[in-house]
C-alpha cells in the first residue's frame, strides 16, 4: 500500500499543485513553525515541530500537529529562555527524520505556509534527507513576505516611495494585527499566531488584486 508521505513525494515529482486559479477563499493551507537551539545552521537543531491546518481563511482548530523532537546539537541556556523546552523534556524523544515523515504526511499536498519560512525549511532539510526544501517553496508562502508586499503597495498606491521599516518578527506583526501572543515561544502556538495573521492578510489582498492561488504564490513565495 501506497504510503501517505510516499503519495506526497509522487505529488511533488509530478510537479502537482493545488489548481492556480483557485480563489484564496478556498485554498488548503498548512501553517508550520519550528523551534530550535538556536539560528546556527552549522551548529544547531530542530527540537520542536507545530502545525495547523487551514481552509481558506478558516483556521481548523482540532487539526493540529505537534511534536517534540530528540536535537543533533546541544542545548544553549539562551535558548531555553526562549522555547521553555529542556533537554530533560526531550530524552527517548524520535530524531527529526522520523518526526518529518509524519510531518509530511499531516501536510499532505496542501499549500505550505510559515513566518520566515526559509528558516525553518532550511532546519528540516538539512537534518531530514525526507524533507526537499526546494520542492516545498514551489508551493509555499511567508508571511513575512506578504506583510512586505503588501506594505508596498499601500504606500506606492499613496504616492510613496519608500516603505518605512519596522519589525517584522512574529510578535510584531502579530500585536499590530491585534493578535494575542503568550510567553515563551512553542511550535505549535506560534504556528496558530502565524495561521491567525494569514488570515488577516487573507482578507486583506483581493482589495490589493491578490485574488487566486497563482496571485499568492506570486507575492509570497519564500
Amino acid at each position: 500500500m501506497t504510503t501517505l508521505v510516499e503519495r506526497f513525494r509522487g505529488l511533488l515529482k509530478a510537479g502537482a499543485v493545488v489548481d492556480p486559479g483557485l480563489s484564496i477563499e478556498k485554498i488548503p493551507f498548512v501553517v508550520v513553525d519550528t523551534e530550535l537551539t538556536g539560528l546556527d545552521m552549522k551548529r544547531d537543531s530542530v527540537i520542536s515541530v507545530g502545525a495547523v491546518k487551514m481552509a481558506g481563511t478558516r483556521i481548523e482548530l482540532g487539526r493540529s500537529f505537534y511534536r517534540l523532537v530528540s536535537p543533533r546539537a546541544d542545548f544553549k541556556r539562551e535558548s531555553i529562555v526562549v522555547h521553555g523546552i529542556t533537554p530533560d523534556d526531550v530524552v527517548a524523544k524520535p530524531f527529526l527524520d522520523v518526526v518529518a515523515d509524519e510531518l509530511l504526511a499531516f501536510c499532505g499536498d496542501r499549500i505550505l505556509v510559515g513566518h520566515f519560512l526559509s528558516i525553518d525549511l532550511g532546519f528540516l532539510a538539512r537534518e531530514a534527507p525526507a524533507v526537499r526544501a526546494a520542492d516545498l517553496r514551489r508551493r509555499a508562502v511567508d508571511t513575512v513576505r506578504i506583510h512586505t508586499w503588501v506594505e508596498h503597495q499601500r504606500h506606492r498606491h499613496a504616492g510613496e516611495y519608500a516603505t518605512p521599516e519596522g519589525a517584522v518578527n512574529l510578535v510584531s506583526l502579530a500585536l499590530s494585527h491585534g493578535i494575542r501572543v503568550g510567553g515563551a515561544h512553542n511550535a505549535l502556538a506560534d504556528a496558530f499566531i502565524t495561521a491567525q495573521l494569514l488570515q488577516r492578510q487573507l482578507r486583506a489582498l483581493p482589495g490589493l488584486g491578490v485574488r487566486t492561488l497563482g496571485d499568492l504564490l506570486r507575492v509570497g513565495k519564500p
